[in-house]
């Protein structure tokens, strides 16, 4: 009996096919691909769906835009906290996609019968946003399950989805409004969106291929944001209390004579540690404790400035072009395709390049932040249309790098178990920043130029670069610290 332990465990090491990285994952990565062609592609024409449609209903102004965009953010960024809790109740990854392209079609469906501003608020902004942001998360995660050193691939295939979206939806999306106008087209893409259903079901496994059950820390070479130089032990918050409160809380029992239970007496001490054991279970569902962890705090707040650069110069791009450069329509929107199809270029491309460079996911994102910043800043003082078009293409290929390393910096740090809800409390970091950055940065635009703007988004980007580098160096030398400490304290005396 006990030998075979052994053999199952070393017969299963050696299938060729068994994930991660291998066999039904890459069926994964498809099905995420889908849903994101179709679902996450949504948010890039949200303007050419219903911007007319909501100054309209609110007499010609743009606050219906902006209001109803506004609650979508939020609700996205926010809605990344319900997937940890809903994986801890043991429902699957592949449920949680299904309920969050429900929700995205239903909204998109329920926005082609509205007639007031608020109908959008609740249909798109709410329904709409909270599917987005529940497949953000829970495609990554049914990814992280199949993958560990070849994860970045795989969600750069899987993001190259989102791209293609972005790219083809503007063109069909025009010829819908033009055909079947917005209600129709609301409609129609309701119900496209209801096929990222069929790239869900992909998401479970067949029988000979299943799932790694115990892997808990991310394997490869990942030396920036390795635990183990310190001998790091992090305590598991998600044991149970059940125990200590039944030790503590009764403090004598008596006997009924007419009932065979006996009644158990609480001590004023034991129901303060009910109430306090309610704000730990909190704790323990989003896992909270996390932020506590400096380090996890930090590459949060850096991918958030650097998410708010990236759709803050998303959005000044076309405008930069048009008002500065003076491009016409056509120059512009080549030169923002040419953007775009690089970017799909650079996620399916450059995952494989830095795997063979043997660089982890923090470092990647450092280098493309840097060499993002460059280019966007060379791209400011371009004229010509040739030059301003080379460079956009280098723009979108380099931008890729930080797009896909956005999650796995996160998991490259945090424990399996704990990755759901790193990932959303990551999500709720660049909420935070997408609503209280915006504003002054437009503020900004009104004050200065698109060239200003651009430029301070690239300042933001370096800046986080330089605040990590800092850190690690820190770290380093602390762990060094700590490990001579420890070697002379362990030091047989002579």
């Amino acid at each position: 009996m006990t030998s075979r332990a052994p053999q199952k465990a070393s017969e299963l090491s050696k299938t060729p096919e068994e994930p991660p990285d291998g066999g039904w994952g890459w069926m994964v990565v498809l099905g995420a691909a889908i849903i994101n062609t179709v679902n996450q592609a949504l948010f890039s024409v949200f303007g050419l769906i219903f911007g007319e449609t909501l100054k309209d209903m609110a007499g010609g102004h743009a606050t219906g835009i902006t209001l109803v965009m506004a609650v979508s953010v939020c609700v996205t960024n926010f809605s990344g906290l319900l997937v940890g809790p809903l994986m801890k109740r043991g429902i699957s990854v592949r449920t949680i996609t299904i309920f969050g392209v429900v929700c995205v079609g239903v909204g998109m469906i329920l926005s082609s019968f509205a007639t007031e501003i608020w109908h959008i608020i609740i249909s798109y902004g709410f329904f709409t946003g909270l599917g987005l942001g529940v497949i953000a998360s829970s495609t990554f995660l049914a990814i992280s399950e199949y993958f560990t050193k070849r994860k970045s691939t795989a969600v750069g295939l899987s993001m190259a989805g989102t791209s293609t979206g972005q790219m083809i939806m503007p063109i069909f999306v025009g010829l819908l409004l033009k055909n079947y106008e917005f209600h129709g087209t609301s409609f129609i893409l309701g119900c496209i969106s209801l096929t990222g259903v069929v790239g869900a079901f992909l998401f479970k496994p067949v029988l000979c291929c299943k799932k790694p059950e115990e892997l808990n820390v991310e394997e490869g070479k990942y030396d920036l944001n390795s635990n183990s130089e310190c001998e790091e032990t992090k305590t598991d918050l998600n044991k149970s209390e059940s125990q200590s409160l039944l030790q503590k809380e009764v403090k004598s029992v008596i006997q009924d004579p007419k009932k065979k239970d006996p009644i158990g007496i609480v001590s004023k001490e034991s129901m303060f540690q009910k109430r306090t054991s309610c704000l730990k279970q909190v704790i323990n569902t989003w896992d909270l404790h996390l932020m506590k962890d400096f380090r996890f705090v930090h590459m949060s707040l850096g991918l958030g400035l650097c998410y708010v650069s990236s759709i803050s110069f998303s959005t000044f791009f076309p405008m930069f072009l048009q008002d500065e450069v003076k491009f016409d329509m056509w120059q512009t929107t080549t030169c923002m395709t040419a953007l775009s199809a690089a970017d799909i270029a650079g996620r399916m491309t450059m995952p494989e390049i830095f795997r063979k460079l043997d660089m982890g996911n923090r470092s990647q994102f450092m280098v493309g932040a840097v060499l993002l910043g460059i280019s966007r800043s060379v791209l400011v003082y371009l004229t010509s249309y040739q030059g301003v078009l080379v460079v956009s293409v280098i723009v979108g290929y380099i931008r890729s790098i930080t797009i896909i390393n956005q999650n796995l910096v996160i998991s490259e740090y945090i424990p399996k178990n704990e990755l759901p809800s790193a990932v959303g409390l990551n999500m709720v970091v660049k909420g935070f920043f997408v609503m209280s950055v915006g504003e002054p940065l437009g503020m900004l635009k009104d004050a200065f130029d698109y060239d200003t703007c651009i430029h301070l988004l690239d300042i933001i980007i370096l800046s986080v670069v330089i605040f990590w580098l800092t850190e690690i160096v820190l770290y380093k030398r602390c762990c060094k610290a700590g490990n001579a400490q420890d070697s002379v304290v362990t030091t047989p005396a002579a």
